[in-house]
């Protein structure tokens, strides 16, 4: 009886192993000025301190509701007033309880799932509180996650996937406060279109089996 040899288990556990790790096909959904770093004409205006500054005025990319604007609380220069670190550079979104909202380029596809990533803050010296989320045909879903400590930011993710009845409507991403001084940064969008390989690559993977299989059958018949 002919027993593979160590060679040929390694390649058909090699191929099996590429294949089965080819998993969800994920692709960033661009967020415009996603981490706040695009600044009004005539940048921040306001100073609060040692590298801090402030504005109140429409943030570039997003449509503001209520009194909201652009933060530099100027930990990157020592200041440490407001928060002990920084999320994704200097600058920040906030908003004293209106909404900031985005709404992106592509629709609701259906099966398809759309993972949102926004970082919270909350400040050192206002016990503020912010909300992200995804606003679909009129529904919100909250993204959740671990509340952050005083001076510092966590991250906060909501997950959709599309259904039948949500096709074709927009996809929409909702900052809010319910307080003075909510704080959002590094707003994330992608979409995960599945566990599926994509047809060319599973083609690969099958073709490389195929030619596994075929050497292995030529070994046994020597």
């Amino acid at each position: 009886m002919y027993e593979i040899g160590v060679k040929s288990k390694l390649l058909i556990g090699t191929a099996l192993s590429a294949l089965l790790s080819v998993g969800a096909f994920a692709s960033p959904i661009p967020v415009s000025n996603a981490s706040f770093e695009n600044l009004p004409l005539g940048g921040l205006p306001f100073t609060c301190g040692a590298g801090c500054s402030d504005s109140v005025a429409a943030i570039p990319g997003w449509v503001n509701g209520g009194v909201s604007g652009q933060f530099q609380p100027g930990t990157g220069g020592g200041n440490f007033t407001y928060f002990s670190t920084l999320s994704d550079g200097p600058t920040s979104g906030w908003s004293n309880g209106g909404l900031i909202s985005q709404t992106v380029i592509p629709t609701v596809a259906l099966g398809v799932t759309y993972v949102l990533q926004v970082d919270l803050g909350l400040r050192n010296d206002i016990p503020s509180s912010a909300s992200a989320g995804l606003l679909i045909n009129g529904n919100l879903i909250t993204a959740v996650g671990a509340a952050p400590t005083a001076g510092n930011w966590s991250t906060f993710t909501a997950t959709y996937t599309g259904l039948a009845g949500d096709v074709g409507q927009s996809i929409t991403i909702q900052l809010a406060a319910s307080g003075i001084q909510g704080n959002f940064d590094n707003v994330r969008l992608s979409d995960d279109l599945g566990t599926v390989p994509e047809p060319g690559t599973a083609t690969v993977f099958a073709l490389g089996l195929a030619g596994i299989f075929a050497y292995v059958s030529r070994k046994r018949s020597l």
